[in-house]
């Protein structure tokens, strides 16, 4: 059951990334601006540390994981901004 499980969410993570890059998404985009992709990586890579650590450092670990966000969400944007010059 757990493989079904695996299996199912697996396909619908494709499915959606498959999606998202036929809609012309950020993610395809990116690849023209290769230092905003080293970033947006180094971020999201940040983020899953900070997610998996196992105290809340009195909110600290809430508060970087929110400007991670704000930090990916602002290389999204000057993806998008990078494609309109």
């Amino acid at each position: 059951m757990k493989t079904v499980k695996i299996f199912a969410l697996s396909a619908l993570v494709i499915g959606a990334f498959c999606f998202g890059k036929s809609l012309g998404t950020v993610e395809t985009k990116i690849v023209e601006f290769p230092e905003l992709n080293a970033a947006k990586k180094n971020l999201m890579e940040a983020k899953s540390h900070l997610e998996k650590a196992n105290k809340d450092f009195g909110g600290h670990r809430a508060k970087a994981l929110e400007h991670a966000d704000k930090a990916i969400k602002e290389v999204d944007e000057a993806v998008l901004y990078g494609d309109k010059k």
